[in-house]
């Protein structure tokens, strides 16, 4: 009877230990080209920053960072309703993130959506981002 057991969560152990291998690599995968669209993104590399970042939330879809910086490399290349988007993917998955109601405010400035963009750097503001307030003591009274 012990020999089954332990057979038997051997075998168990075989079967999950390729599939937590492959989530680990997958994982893996999405920080390397993370990293490497942020140095292009720094170089002002857009739309190579752009291949990268898409790379990022196909291997992990739930990777806030890898949808804000997908997100300012669509409002960089001024496709701003794919960097509202993603900029509220970001924040769905970390609202905590002052940065990403920033730049969704930033893109909803752009598209005539002045009353929605003042409450998204309200709230960028709350959240620490001192650029929001200088742009809503400017734009949003």
């Amino acid at each position: 009877m012990k020999k089954l057991f332990f057979l038997t969560t051997f075998a168990l152990i075989s079967f999950i230990s390729p599939a937590q291998e492959i989530a680990r690599s997958r994982e893996e995968e999405a920080i390397i080209a993370l990293e490497k669209g942020k140095a292009m993104e720094s170089n002002g590399d857009w739309k190579n920053a752009l291949q990268q970042f898409n790379l990022v939330v196909g291997y992990d879809p739930k990777n806030a960072e890898g949808y804000y910086h997908r997100a300012l490399a669509f409002q960089n290349l001024k496709d701003y309703r794919a960097a509202i988007n993603d900029y509220s993917r970001a924040i769905s998955l970390n609202s905590s993130d002052g940065n990403a109601f920033y730049g969704r405010g930033m893109c909803l400035f752009e598209i005539g959506r002045k009353k929605d963009a003042c409450i998204d750097l309200s709230k960028a503001s709350g959240l620490g981002n001192g650029d929001a307030s200088t742009v809503m003591m400017n734009y949003c009274n």
